[in-house]
């Protein structure tokens, strides 16, 4: 009764999400609970089921709202701008550095874990050297998308927030052995960026097209009227803050969570000294750092429920019977290797919620460590987020530059795949995904 409760629940909730029936908050909160008193548990049960899923995913989502509430601080007072200038008068107006510089732009762009962000400060600022240099705005799109992807497994980015919270690990635990897989990913793609630089100019140079020239002044980020010029202490303040509490995350001296929750403070008052203006600060990026929070929370319903009543225990023993033997311990890299399409059909927070509690407890019933699991499931999503018709900011994306998402589908899907698989070939040879 309480597995085949369980299948009929998370296959509801995964249809009730795909096709926009419900949105997420309300599928994790409702369909739980009465999943719970259709087995026969009380409302105090159910209650205290709830309580310990909201325990466990806590930590990641208190994570989740202070480094973004924090990132965007730092974005507004143009932390990031110089470095962003300087690597695009690097350029010098030739689509071979063009294209290596937009994956650094955008990869440095992304660290605040924030897609729409990243799109928004990257496609208006490239696009108009792209179609000076006759650099088709999809290889914009590929470069931008598959670098912001491999950036995105930060422990504040919104998939390795799900997936900590989903495996009950911290976030920072699953992502330091990721470190070296992002390496590799960047690696990858400046040497995508590369081969698309100098096809781009060996086509220009047999069709007679010129190039920008050395003033870059026409494409560099225009100024902010919010940002902080380099000859202001502050500025350099800022970027101390910022350093200080990424060396405490590679330590591990501090809760990561509570390094960004101080760390948020002590930005707002060197930044927005009076009361007023942080309390602006804080509404102008709380619509970002609340939604996917309340979907963590509303969550931890979900997942509190599946394990307290018995329904994860029981699918996952189900499963395990039906598949070919010695499967089950390797079925997290089965999914990982297709994480770019299954990403394509699961929203994010389907593939992490639903999806993932199901091949946790198969794996791991099998002896795989659960941040095996995670980390499987998280390297070859990430990768494709960027061409997932699933992801709103993908829309933003493809109109910023112009382009039909067919388009992009078509010329992004094998690289992103491809970079996808081999990460994971690269993640399970340094143990960081193996049993």
């Amino acid at each position: 009764m309480i597995t085949t409760l369980g299948f009929v629940m998370m296959l509801g909730i995964i249809a009730l999400i795909l096709l926009k029936r419900l949105t997420p908050v309300v599928a994790f909160a409702l369909v739980p609970v009465a999943a719970s008193l259709l087995a026969g548990f009380t409302p105090a049960e159910t209650g205290g089921f709830i309580k310990d899923g909201l325990t466990a995913v806590a930590p990641t989502a208190t994570l989740f709202i202070f480094a973004i509430l924090y990132f965007g601080i730092m974005r507004e007072r143009g932390m990031f701008d110089p470095l962003v200038n300087f690597l695009i008068e690097r350029t010098r107006g030739e689509p071979l550095r063009v294209a290596i510089v937009t994956v650094l732009v955008a990869a440095i762009a992304h660290l605040d874990g924030v897609g729409a962000a990243t799109f928004l400060l990257t496609i208006p600022a490239f696009l108009p050297l792209y179609q000076r240099l006759n650099m088709s705005p999809l290889i914009l799109l590929c470069l931008v998308g598959l670098s912001a992807g491999v950036i995105n497994m930060v422990p504040w980015g919104g998939p390795t927030a799900r997936a900590a919270a989903t495996a009950g690990v911290d976030a920072s635990e699953l992502w330091l052995p990721l470190i070296p897989v992002q390496a590799l990913g960047i690696v990858l793609l400046l040497g995508l960026a590369s081969y698309f630089g100098v096809k781009t100019q060996r086509h220009n140079r047999a069709n007679g097209y010129g190039h920008a020239g050395g003033d870059m002044s026409a494409y560099l980020l225009p100024p902010r009227k919010t940002a902080l010029p380099i000859s202001d202490w502050r500025y350099w303040a800022n970027v101390a803050l910022t350093l200080i509490i990424l060396l405490i995350l590679f330590t591990g001296a501090f809760p990561l969570y509570a390094s960004f929750m101080v760390g948020l403070g002590i930005a707002l008052l060197l930044n927005y000294p009076r009361p007023e203006a942080q309390g602006k600060e804080l509404a102008r990026h709380a619509n970002d750092a609340l939604q996917m929070a309340l979907v963590m929370l509303a969550a931890g319903i979900l997942l509190g429920i599946l394990a307290g009543a018995g329904m994860s225990e029981g699918m996952a023993g189900a499963l395990i019977e039906l598949l070919p033997a010695g499967s089950a311990s390797v079925l997290h890299l089965i999914v990982g290797v297709f994480g770019v399409p299954l990403g394509m059909l699961f929203s994010p927070d389907a593939y992490y919620f639903a999806l993932m509690p199901i091949v946790r407890d198969i794996a791991t019933a099998a002896g795989v460590p659960v941040e095996a699991v995670a980390r499987a499931m998280l390297i070859g999503e990430n990768t494709g987020f960027s061409i997932s018709p699933v992801v709103p900011s993908v829309y933003l994306a493809i109109g910023l530059a112009g382009v039909e998402l067919r388009e992009h589908l078509k010329f992004t899907f094998l690289w992103a795949w491809g970079i996808g698989i081999i990460l994971l070939a690269f993640a399970w040879l340094i143990g960081a995904i193996g049993g």
